[in-house]
């Protein structure tokens, strides 16, 4: 019933789409900031550079018309691994993943998540991270994703 592939450039506006619903829904359950229509913007425009300079690249799953239902973003970064090390290192970022709501349940971020981090792994990154909302931490965690040490305090 559905089919994947890699998205093309055309179609990083329905990215940036995805990203802004996923967004809101981690808003509705985490209490994270809905994203304003600037944010989405600046987003769409840092989706469309770092594509094109071929560091980021979306796994995107269509439906028999052809319609992306689930899409999922690997993005390739050069940062510190933990707190204090003392360099610099390749490291890969998933980004954006979300799949329509009547799509869901069907293995779709599951499959995508599982061939981004196989793309990162082939750009050199050593380790895959990535920011889950509560609902969507069992899926990480099925593909091996581990909790971090990050953690968070309001300060309202």
């Amino acid at each position: 019933m559905y089919q994947t592939r890699w998205a093309i450039n055309d179609e990083i506006p329905i990215m940036a789409d995805y990203w802004y619903r996923m967004a809101c829904e981690m808003g509705e359950t985490d209490g994270i900031p809905k994203p304003d229509s600037q944010r989405v913007e600046e987003v769409k425009g840092i989706f469309l550079k770092e594509s094109k300079a071929g560091h980021l690249k979306f796994r995107v799953a269509v439906d028999s018309n052809d319609r992306i239902v689930a899409c999922a973003g690997g993005l390739i970064r050069i940062e510190y691994p933990y707190p204090l090390a003392e360099e610099q290192s390749l490291f890969g970022w998933v980004i954006a993943v979300y799949t329509l709501e009547n799509h869901r349940n069907n293995g779709l971020a599951y499959t995508l998540v599982d061939d981004v981090c196989v793309w990162l792994k082939q750009k050199g990154a050593k380790r895959a991270r990535l920011w889950s909302s509560s609902t969507g931490r069992k899926v990480y965690e099925n593909l091996g994703f581990e909790q971090m040490m990050d953690m968070s305090k309001p300060l309202s």
